[in-house]
């Protein structure tokens, strides 16, 4: 029997999540007809200071019976968007996990959908923003979004999929197998990143997107940065990346080695040595070149950055 754990990571939220907490319940019903009987919602308050925690005691106490459980989990301090949902990955008991935000901006009635597409052999099932036509994502982050999308396609090899996506289900495998993750929002390129690099069978169903309820918490240049960073750190370990590094610096050295020929040519009616000294120079590209391509992102020391380990329990 199947069990879906939903983690909802709130900070200061506390005018949307009673709402979306009940709407995750509202679809017990038809979960069950998808085959998983049970339904966990697990929202994780990091550090907010309203009434975020609650209103979700007060949904809890409304809404749980048996088979739909609420629980609440808090962070004394704010710690991130990532290092929220983690939390609630370590504590969830079912053996599917999904997660959306607390925000109403994501549709918790398309939950059955995505767990039905959860197909053998698929590892993981992203809500599609991008393909809706009923999706109000502001202008600007929708081509951000484009953008990123197109970018890991590049760097992976792999169909262009929603990357940022909040909105997803998986087996709880497929989280502990991906490793530790950022805490920031950054967390979700970074997960679709390292999916698709493993391998793994990615999924995804269309669905809505709208205006959130409440202030957002969304920098968009300094997200934007953020997400970007990721996206290449994490795609360094892929071959690809590999393949076009080296074109890119094959493509530059024509012109690094007509520079050079040109130096030596004027160093030459100075001393003759002078040409020897700047052709060994003009070969340096070429032998890193060649170095590059023989050692790989490894040994060049573009390994992904660990992630710090999480230290403090959820109370």
């Amino acid at each position: 029997m199947s069990k879906l754990s939903v983690v909802i990571p709130a900070w200061n939220e506390e005018e949307a999540i009673g709402r979306v907490v009940e709407r995750v319940l509202s679809v017990a019903g038809a979960l069950q007809q998808a085959g998983i009987p049970e339904l966990e919602v697990l929202v994780v308050d990091d550090g907010s200071v309203d009434g975020t925690a609650r209103a979700v005691r007060q949904s809890a106490i409304r809404h749980s019976q048996p088979g739909r459980r609420v629980r609440l989990l808090q962070h004394r301090s704010n710690r991130g968007y990532g290092a929220a949902l983690q939390t609630g990955f370590k504590a969830a008991s079912g053996d599917l996990l999904a997660f959306l935000d607390a925000d109403c901006t994501y549709p918790p009635e398309h939950l059955p959908e995505l767990c039905s597409a959860l197909t053998p052999g698929t590892a993981l099932v992203l809500g599609d923003r991008l393909r809706s036509p009923a999706s109000h994502m502001p202008a600007l982050r929708w081509l951000g979004n484009r953008f990123y999308a197109a970018l890991v396609s590049l760097l992976t090899g792999k169909p262009t999929v929603d990357c940022c996506s909040g909105m997803r289900v998986m087996p709880a495998s497929t989280w502990r197998s991906l490793g530790p993750l950022p805490d920031g929002l950054d967390f979700t390129p970074a997960m679709t990143m390292r999916a698709l690099l493993a391998g793994l069978n990615v999924a995804q169903v269309v669905i809505p997107y709208h205006e959130r309820v409440g202030r957002s918490k969304l920098r968009l240049l300094r997200d934007g940065v953020r997400f970007l960073d990721t996206i290449l750190r994490e795609g360094r370990a892929g071959p690809r990346v590999r393949l076009l590094a080296t074109l890119g610096l094959l493509a530059a050295l024509p012109a690094l080695s007509l520079a050079a020929l040109a130096a030596a040519l004027q160093a030459a009616t100075r001393s003759p040595w002078a040409v020897w000294g700047v052709g060994a120079l003009a070969s340096v590209p070429w032998l890193l070149a060649g170095w590059s391509a023989m050692a790989g992102p490894g040994r060049l020391g573009l390994r992904p950055r660990p992630q710090a380990a999480e230290q403090e329990q959820a109370t």
